[in-house]
């Protein structure tokens, strides 16, 4: 199975006109099994950023955060639509399948803009700093299952 590198995550605050963002970077390593390389393995990789509550000191909620707009990976592509638009139109189709391409690691870089605001995830001056971390993940995407029926053969039993 896939493995991970510990994910490094990296903020950079700078003014966007009236606002403040963080461009933020976060890389990390996939190495891929043998059996993922031969039978190229396919992962749906997911990469976000969170509000980090739990486990740390002092304590807080215990609940990480979910961080607005904090995906960095896969970005929601919404697929080109005629007018008017259909209900199915308006849920956003996620990219994020991965596989070895027969190689044994593959480095993987996001990169996205977050508006400062989203980060602050405490919402309490009181407890600041906000403490943000990145978690990145690869799930199996599982076999689809094949099924066909036969000819019908009929019998007189009995």
């Amino acid at each position: 199975m896939a493995s991970l590198t510990t994910p490094l995550l990296e903020m950079e605050v700078v003014n966007d006109g009236a606002n403040l963002v963080a461009n933020v970077t976060v890389s990390y390593r996939i190495t891929w099994s043998l059996s993922d390389q031969a039978a190229e393995t396919q992962y749906r990789e997911v990469c976000k950023v969170i509000g980090d509550d739990s486990g740390i000191t002092p304590a807080e909620d215990g609940v990480d955060d979910v961080i607005p707009n904090g995906q960095l990976f896969p970005q929601l592509i919404f697929p080109p639509f005629p007018l008017p638009l259909p209900a199915a139109a308006l849920v956003p189709v996620p990219s994020g399948v991965i596989s070895s391409g027969g190689q044994p690691f593959t480095d993987r870089v996001h990169r996205k803009t977050i508006n400062l605001s989203n980060l602050d995830e405490d919402q309490d001056p009181a407890q600041n700093p906000d403490e943000l971390r990145a978690v990145a993940s690869l799930t199996p995407v599982p076999p689809a299952a094949v099924s066909r029926e036969s000819n019908q053969v009929l019998l007189n039993i009995g």
